[in-house]
């Protein structure tokens, strides 16, 4: 009875989430649907962004209520639970890739502290979306720690937890903060790398480590370590890719194509277990 009741609260909490992100979105939508309508009138292949986008936040949806239903049907739900954290990741990035789908149909034709308002939002939807694998990533870099004699404390699992969530409770603040304080959009280009590089290059460790060391079995970390991998390669290559395309429709069909895939892999590494042998 208590699991019932708890996880009633769990979905309604989630579904008004789901449902408050949405209106909010969809109020900026109709704020700048002159800009909107301006843009797909007028720049060639703007059509074809919002048909790759809806494809995409279709098929992440279809991953997110996967992730949640595996999650609901344990016999105890915990948020540090593999499929409340993977599917905290794939809904937080179907909200991010409305608001790309909405600086797409604007950037061309917004002022630019418009364009420096949309930018920060889709930052602080970047974090979000970032955190819950930056959870399992600092949790596991702490019980690498652990198995050394020089920090004994680690050992402890209580004592771990803790240290995880204060460090992730400073890197979130300072990374909000650096947004919230971000002048103009050259400074919020130069955060974007300086943030979310090294919290994907830690995913990859992360998952790398677990392989190696034969732990999270409930996912594939080879496999994850090569798709967050990719994630990483893709990120480092956006500049080189716009330098030979531009900014144009184009580039931005080309990423989305890209990052497509490498997501659909990272969904069958959660889907697909590690069959590790002694």
């Amino acid at each position: 009875m208590f699991k019932m009741n708890r996880e009633k609260i769990y979905k309604m909490s989630i579904i008004s989430i789901i449902i408050l992100s949405l209106l909010l979105i969809g109020s900026l939508f109709l704020n700048y649907i002159n800009e909107i309508n301006r843009t797909i009138n007028n720049v060639e292949g703007a059509w074809l962004i919002v048909y790759l986008i809806i494809i995409r936040v279709s098929l992440l949806s279809i991953m997110a209520f996967y992730i949640f239903h595996k999650w609901f049907s344990q016999e105890q739900l915990f948020f540090s639970d593999l499929p409340f954290l993977f599917g905290s990741f794939f809904l937080i990035l179907i909200f991010g890739k409305f608001m790309d789908l909405l600086f797409d149909l604007t950037f061309f034709t917004l002022p630019a502290d418009d364009v420096l308002f949309l930018l920060k939002i889709r930052f602080f939807i970047a974090i979000l979306t970032l955190f819950p694998m930056m959870y399992l990533s600092i949790g596991m870099i702490l019980f690498a720690f652990s198995l050394g004699e020089k920090y004994k404390k680690l050992k402890n699992k209580g004592f771990r937890n803790k240290i995880r969530n204060i460090l992730l409770i400073i890197v979130t603040i300072i990374e909000i903060l650096a947004v919230i304080f971000a002048p103009n959009t050259i400074v919020i280009g130069i955060l974007l790398p300086l943030f979310v590089l090294p919290s994907i290059t830690t995913i990859v460790w992360l998952f790398y480590f677990s392989w190696k060391n034969k732990a999270l079995s409930q996912v594939n970390t080879k496999l994850l370590s090569f798709a967050f991998g990719m994630l990483l390669i893709s990120q480092l290559l956006r500049p080189i890719t716009q330098n030979f395309v531009g900014e144009g429709a184009l580039y931005i069909i080309i990423v989305e194509i890209i990052d497509f895939f490498v997501f659909v892999l990272i969904f069958i590494g959660f889907y697909l277990e590690s069959h590790y042998t002694d």
